[in-house]
């Protein structure tokens, strides 16, 4: 099975210190995609706070697979973000991105923040318990 990490999972892992629900996420998965814009994501927060990005991103790197932006991403991004955009139920533009990179993959979601991705239909998602 194939999993796609969201940046609260990142956090999670990494900042939170939750090494439980990483095993938990490993033993699930086969293959861990992260797309380009979760580790932009979890390296912007730490540039902004002025702490040192290298390690970090080395450390996501090792975690899994990081995936870029294709033609067929942005196609499925466009049809998730007009279709949210029409029923009033607009999402930020980086959870569509991971949204549209998980269906693409013919994957499952693995994130901690089921507000925004419940609201697109197909996406497949698992929501672990944090261990902390």
């Amino acid at each position: 099975m194939r999993g796609v990490l969201d940046t609260s999972i990142v956090i999670e892992v990494f900042d939170r210190g939750d090494i439980s629900l990483l095993e938990d996420i490993m033993s699930r998965y086969s293959v861990l995609y992260i797309p380009w814009i979760v580790l932009y994501e979890y390296l912007y927060g730490h540039k902004y706070l002025d702490r040192d990005i290298n390690t970090r991103k080395k450390a996501v790197e090792k975690l899994g697979q990081i995936t870029g932006i294709t033609q067929d991403i942005i196609l499925k991004a466009i049809e998730i973000d007009i279709d949210l955009c029409r029923k009033g139920m607009t999402i930020p533009f980086s959870d569509v991105l991971i949204a549209a990179t998980t269906i693409v993959f013919n994957a499952e979601l693995v994130t901690l923040d089921k507000k925004h991705y419940t609201r697109i239909p197909k996406l497949k998602i698992y929501l672990p318990t944090p261990h902390k």
